[in-house]
């Protein structure tokens, strides 16, 4: 694994990992200023509670964006053919880890910088709230388990098309089965994920809930990353 440094340094570099990284961002601010304007230009619709209310749709689209980012970083290169020169350079192991890592340094900023575009919004409200570490923190990591968790699944399933509707149904598929899941629907990776962000944002610890997601994120990475070693790369 020694490879591992160089591929991560070489994968910070690409173009295409900042520009997914700002494209997501830019999608998820866009739906958010619609809601908020919806909220603001309401007179009807009361302000005060407002970040409270829209902050599980925000984080929703937030990882739901920021998987896609992370399965389209596999999947396009794969599609061109540039994993497969990445490997011929770094060998497997090093190039899946630092494409992981680089996806997820990416996904960290842009959820922060949406967790900060958020809380300064309430400057456009009467009782607008304000923008803490803490939200920031929420937003970030949400976004940063999302792209890991569009990037196994987009590993595993490897067409780019195919990604685009699968890695979002991983994600939403729980709302729609709720009834057969039943109180289990809990302890699925989308909705620990929301969850634990959204307790973060308001300040209330939730280790037992972030270790619960970030075992989901262990045991789907892992097995993509085995199944990467294995596979044929064409």
């Amino acid at each position: 694994m020694a490879n591992v440094v160089p591929a991560l340094i070489s994968d910070l570099q690409r173009p295409w990992l900042w520009k997914g990284s700002v494209v997501g961002a830019l999608l998820v601010l866009g739906i958010l200023g619609l809601l908020i304007a919806a909220a603001v230009l309401d007179p009807g619709a009361p302000t005060q509670g407002l970040d409270l209310l829209l902050l599980e749709p925000a984080l929703s689209l937030v990882l739901t964006a920021g998987a896609l980012v992370g399965s389209f970083s596999f999947t396009s290169d794969y599609r061109d053919g540039c994993l497969n020169r990445r490997v011929l350079l770094f060998q497997r192991g090093p190039a899946f880890t630092a494409r992981a890592a680089a996806t997820a340094v990416s996904a960290l900023l842009g959820g922060a910088t949406i967790g900060l575009v958020f809380g300064i919004s309430g400057i456009l409200l009467d009782d607008g709230w304000q923008p803490s570490l803490a939200a920031i923190l929420a937003f970030a990591g949400a976004d940063c388990m999302g792209s890991l968790w569009g990037f196994a699944i987009g590993s595993l399933i490897r067409n780019h098309l195919v990604s685009l509707f699968a890695v979002p149904l991983s994600l939403i598929l729980p709302e729609f089965i709720s009834g057969p899941l039943g109180e289990t629907k809990r302890f699925v990776f989308p909705v620990l994920v929301t969850e634990w962000a959204g307790q973060l944002a308001i300040h209330i610890p939730a280790r037992i809930t972030f270790f619960e997601a970030a075992t989901w994120l262990v045991i789907v990475t892992a097995v993509a990353f085995g199944v990467f070693l294995k596979r044929d790369l064409v």
